[in-house]
């Protein structure tokens, strides 16, 4: 897959021809000395974002405070405390000075099983309360789920964990919706993914859906590669949902890291979570967005 990407990515509204979005600007790191003022400017006034880039690998993400992807990342917490962490052990590892005592990373917010509706001394095992407390919870974690079957299967497993478990925290929401998000029903799945990017140059994304009967592939331009790949699903499904919330977090440390996606499409005044993880960012995305449709397509299809 070329043209890689990482770090998170802000996606805008779909317009009346589909979908556009604000995509990052790739900046070659050897053209960034002579950019770096107009760069600035750009992120803190315009609210861009910026990938600077060396032959292609990101090296970098340039975005504003108030952007929501930063919002995003920033409020993962307990992952911020870890990559943290993992990057003062490693410059500890490589001046070959001792890291200092062994300080065990914070325990991620616990939360209150009664809130959730659980409290079996009460003779409480889930309520109503319970489940918009979850819904709540789910949309600070930025996962927000507002389908409302998918937030009862969400809840269920929830309350089983309760009975399972001594301690609920807060990643424990996130995973099981997830899990559950990633169980959408297979009428369109992601058979090949190729993107290309290059700066000053439109981005093409090639994709490969299965369609339920048979694959089809479609190639488009765009602003970027989601930009892009979005077009591309977009003519393969006829169908043109509105990106109405996205973000891309690291979901585990290291350069090799998996990229972790969550979309929200809206279509004909209905909602749908999709989540997708891969290596690169842009495929996670993708996934998502696939992911998405499947839940709004299961929907639309006659009984």
């Amino acid at each position: 897959m070329a043209g890689r990407a990482a770090g998170p990515e802000a996606v805008g509204e779909a317009d009346g021809d589909g979908y556009t979005g604000a995509v990052p600007r790739t900046v070659e790191v050897d053209e960034f000395a002579s950019q770096a003022r107009d760069l600035v400017t750009a992120v803190a006034d315009a609210g861009e974002s910026v990938i600077i880039v060396q032959g292609g690998t990101p090296l970098a993400v340039m975005l504003a405070p108030d952007a929501v992807p930063t919002q995003a990342v920033l409020a993962d917490l307990p992952r911020w405390e870890e990559w943290v962490h993992a990057v003062r052990e490693s410059f500890a590892a490589t001046a070959g000075s001792a890291a200092g005592p062994n300080v065990p990373l914070p325990e991620p917010p616990e939360l209150d099983k009664a809130l959730l509706g659980f409290d079996p001394a009460a003779g409480l095992v889930g309520s109503p309360a319970g489940r918009e407390f979850l819904a709540g919870e789910l949309e600070r974690l930025n996962v927000p789920v507002r389908d409302e079957h998918l937030l009862s299967l969400i809840y269920a497993d929830l309350i089983a964990l309760c009975e399972d478990k001594d301690h609920i925290y807060e990643p424990d929401l996130r995973v099981l919706a997830q899990e559950k998000i990633a169980e959408a029903p297979q009428r369109l799945r992601l058979l090949a993914v190729t993107v290309a990017s290059s700066t000053g140059l439109p981005a093409t994304a090639e994709i490969t859906l299965e369609l339920g009967h048979g694959p089809a592939m479609r190639r488009e331009h765009g602003d970027g590669p989601l930009d892009a790949a979005f077009k591309a699903i977009q003519r393969l499904t006829q169908l043109e949902p509105e990106v109405e919330n996205f973000s891309v977090v690291s979901a585990t440390p290291g350069g090799d890291a998996m990229a972790e996606a969550v979309i929200q499409l809206v279509l004909e005044g209905r909602r749908a979570v999709g989540a997708g993880a891969s290596t690169n960012a842009i495929e996670a995305g993708i996934h998502a967005y696939v992911n998405a449709l499947n839940f709004l397509t299961e929907v639309r299809a006659p009984a």
